[in-house]
């Protein structure tokens, strides 16, 4: 009976979605214009404040908390060049991982829509019935028999059906701002992988015809549950071709000696991918395992903006505000285990070690995305102040800027914070818990005074541009260079 019901299962017809190459020019050589890429979508910020989201992990718990954000953020008014917008509009850039990119991704093509459809067609339907039936039900087994299929292949198809409709990156592109960067994990070099164009041209592919849905699934694909998301990488026929912001390594070059730092590190993995050699194929999991706030990505994509590059130039002329807000629904580890003799229970156990490195990681990445902050808003004052002493009637070093990290911990009601935290991290939760934490994911976001002393008073002619005789801050920083 087995055999014959995995041999009915063999016969479904299911297409095997892969990505593709890059398109060619008439040479054959493979083109790195155009795309779903930081630096094309970015060139013409939304507005003074360049305003970043990072969408942590952690099911639909964390989705919800997002979603929230995201209204509470359409509540904040701003008065940016004489234009009565709100904060949602000033978005530039959203990071997500794991339960975060589901919010994150269905905004992005549905905009102010997704506050009418979000909850029916993710937060409040039964996603884990759809899990449970790619494991028991027979006619879905195609993962069994097919080993160029797997069960996150499947998620995949359903989380389109239910809420992307057949979009690609194509469609996300077309929408503009904010760029939605989908972030998973690279399991063979065990770093963030972001579905962004810049990443795809590592693997000279073309990330536009790409399935938005297979990324979220990627980001989402828990391990031992979730097989992982595959990319080919068309490298052998790009003709020696390099993507023209990844520099080759000096000739020679051996990585254990290599320079010890972060720009260096992200230049070592991109060689690693555009070494046919050594990467033939990239298996993406869940997000969460390189970095569950999705800021790791967002850093590497600042470290990586050159200073002199047209791209910064215009980042830095219109930029005055930097916010970045990391919104995040990790769960607390649980407290009465240093109280237990036995801890006991597969389940337990790994929910416990896997929070202990998610929470302790988490702290150093947030220190990390702090002192990021500071330093771009440092820049960007450098670069204003070079280019004029006042800007569209503005001190070139009226630049300011943070981070804010908003959680669970810092809900205010005691009984309402250990509810919201005991709420388990899966892709079901009842109804009740989805709406308290939509509730709040608003409500924090709307009651923080850090976001509102950034956003407000934008438009208020503040003190006189300084004169040519008194250097502003970073005409002098760049003299004594």
């Amino acid at each position: 009976m087995v055999a014959a019901v995995l041999v009915l299962a063999g016969c479904q017809s299911v297409v095997i979605v892969d990505n593709k190459p890059l398109p060619t020019d008439a040479a054959g050589r493979p083109v790195y214009t155009g795309g779903y890429r930081l630096s094309e979508m970015l060139a013409d910020p939304n507005g003074q404040i360049l305003t970043v989201l990072a969408f942590s992990g952690g099911g639909k718990r964390s989705a919800a908390l997002a979603h929230g954000a995201l209204r509470g953020l359409a509540r904040i008014p701003v008065v940016d060049s004489g234009r009565q917008r709100t904060l949602l509009d000033e978005v530039d850039f959203i990071a997500a991982v794991s339960g975060g990119s589901f919010p994150a991704a269905h905004y992005g093509l549905y905009r102010e829509r997704s506050f009418d459809t979000f909850e029916h067609d993710f937060l409040k339907r039964d996603i884990e019935a759809f899990i449970w039936g790619t494991f028991l039900l027979p006619w879905n087994w195609e993962w069994l028999v097919n080993p160029l299929y797997g069960t996150n292949d499947r998620m995949s198809e359903v989380y389109d059906r239910l809420m992307f409709h057949g979009a690609t990156f194509a469609d996300l592109q077309h929408r503009g701002l904010p760029v939605v960067s989908v972030n998973g994990t690279d399991i063979a070099n065990g770093v963030s992988f972001p579905f962004t164009q810049g990443t795809f041209d590592l693997i000279c592919s073309d990330l536009t015809r790409f399935p938005v849905s297979r990324a979220v699934a990627a980001s989402n694909g828990f391990p031992v549950v979730f097989s992982p998301i595959t990319l080919t990488s068309f490298r052998r026929d790009c003709k020696g071709t390099w993507p023209p912001e990844v520099s080759p390594p000096p000739a020679g070059s051996d990585e254990s000696r290599a320079e010890l730092s972060r720009r260096a590190q992200i230049e070592r993995i991109a060689h690693r991918y555009l070494d046919p050699e050594r990467t033939s194929y990239v298996h993406v999991m869940d997000g969460g395992i390189a970095d569950n706030l999705a800021l790791r990505g967002l850093l590497n994509a600042l470290l990586t903006i050159d200073d002199k590059s047209a791209l910064f130039r215009t980042i830095a002329h219109q930029t005055r505000r930097v916010l970045v807000v990391s919104i995040d629904g990790q769960a607390a580890t649980d407290p009465t285990l240093g109280q237990q003799r036995m801890v006991t229970g597969l389940a337990t156990i790994f929910s416990a070690v896997s929070g202990t490195q998610i929470d302790a990681y988490n702290f150093e990445t947030l220190l990390l995305a702090d002192q990021e902050v500071t330093r771009l808003v440092k820049r960007i004052r450098v670069a204003r102040c070079t280019e004029a002493p006042a800007i569209d009637g503005h001190r070139c070093d009226d630049v300011q800027g943070g981070l804010v990290h908003l959680s669970l911990d810092s809900v205010t009601d005691p009984e309402q914070r250990r509810r919201l935290q005991a709420i388990r991290t899966g892709l079901t939760i009842p109804d009740a818990d989805v709406d308290t934490l939509v509730s709040w994911g608003e409500r924090l976001v709307v009651e923080n005074p850090k976001i509102r002393a950034l956003t407000s008073g934008l438009d208020d002619p503040g003190a006189a541009p300084p004169s040519v005789s008194e250097p502003a801050a970073g005409h002098e920083r760049t003299a004594r260079r």
